[in-house]
């Protein structure tokens, strides 16, 4: 068998699906990927697949990718924020390729973070899988993470993933949860006016978040535009100045299942219940349009009280998911 190690194009669409749920499958995560997705995360703006990619093909097919996102603003803390994503099919794991991907990844997102942000620190950021939740169950994060040790990354963040039921008994209440009033703020769907006020909405409710960054225009509008955004069920609080206080941004990823991507509040209007109305308006949405369950992921060390919040309106944790780092070497 011949191995070749280049990037990947728009025509690898389709093997990239492939490979990703061929992962998705071995590892329990229950998010097939789709075309659509995939192609949208190939062209991304600011990304040269010729550099920015890794393809791993083994007799012309596709048995490992990689994609590096190197942040175009740098976070709250001052530093270049690189992503390393992607992954190596699990009937060839353990020969040596999830190293070489990462090895032409982390080479170019040393270059590519000193081309866009002279002088600053950078980090490498990885996402580190699933923690068991026993030992019968997927491997979750188990095959990535001694890679990721032996290259000096360390777990520096957790994430709960929660998820709410929306049918039957434990969808009760959500209409009269979603009717609660908040003086001088009025809830609604955002129209495609509302791209931008929501973007400067979300930087400023993030701005003290941990690892954040401000998202610029043109990368806001392509995930606001993307195949599974559902802004039929988003919510967005308005005050009657017109400005956007509070906003709970929805997806459907897999049939069936709406995912909030975003929730949050502008830091001058926290303390006002406007997360809980937006949560609520959208959750008692998607109830009324048959979803079967709501779902969305959480800092389990926000400093905002984003998980009682999610709790107080239903959620429960099902998984625990994990991000790594390490530092970028300087020369």
């Amino acid at each position: 068998m011949t191995q070749d190690l280049t990037a990947l194009t728009l025509e690898d669409v389709p093997a990239l699906t492939d490979l990703m749920n061929a992962i998705d499958a071995h590892e329990g995560f229950g998010e097939p990927a789709e075309e659509p997705s995939m192609r949208e995360w190939l062209t991304m703006p600011d990304l040269d697949l010729a550099t920015d990619s890794v393809a791993v093909r083994e007799d012309g097919r596709l048995i490992a990718a990689g994609l590096l996102d190197v942040g175009a603003s740098l976070d709250r803390d001052g530093r270049v924020r690189c992503q390393l994503m992607g992954g190596v099919h699990p009937e060839r794991r353990r020969r040596g390729l999830g190293t070489a991907v990462l090895d032409r990844l982390e080479t170019r997102a040393a270059a590519l973070a000193a081309q866009r942000h002279p002088g600053s620190s950078a980090v490498l950021r990885c996402g580190g899988g699933r923690d068991p939740q026993e030992e019968a169950e997927p491997r979750g994060g188990v095959d990535v993470r001694p890679v990721l040790d032996r290259r000096g990354y360390t777990r520096v963040r957790s994430w709960f993933e929660m998820r709410r039921e929306l049918r039957g008994e434990a969808g009760a209440g959500l209409t009269e949860l979603a009717g609660a009033d908040v003086p001088g703020v009025s809830l609604r769907s955002p129209s495609a006016a509302d791209r931008e006020p929501t973007r400067l909405a979300h930087d400023a409710a993030f701005t003290d978040h941990w690892g954040s960054a401000p998202i610029p225009a043109d990368r806001w509008a392509g995930w606001w535009d993307g195949h599974t955004s559902r802004h039929e069920h988003s919510s967005i609080a308005v005050d009657d100045r017109g400005t956007i206080l509070a906003y709970a941004l929805t997806q459907e990823d897999r049939p069936g299942h709406l995912h909030v991507g975003l929730v949050g509040t502008r830091p001058e209007a926290r303390g006002r219940g406007l997360a809980r109305a937006v949560l609520a308006r959208s959750l008692a949405s998607g109830r009324a349009a048959g979803y079967e369950e709501a779902q969305l992921e959480v800092d389990t060390e926000s400093l905002t009280g984003a998980t009682r919040l999610y709790e107080a309106v239903g959620f429960t944790r099902a998984s625990v998911y994990a991000t790594y780092e390490k530092p970028v070497a300087t020369a």
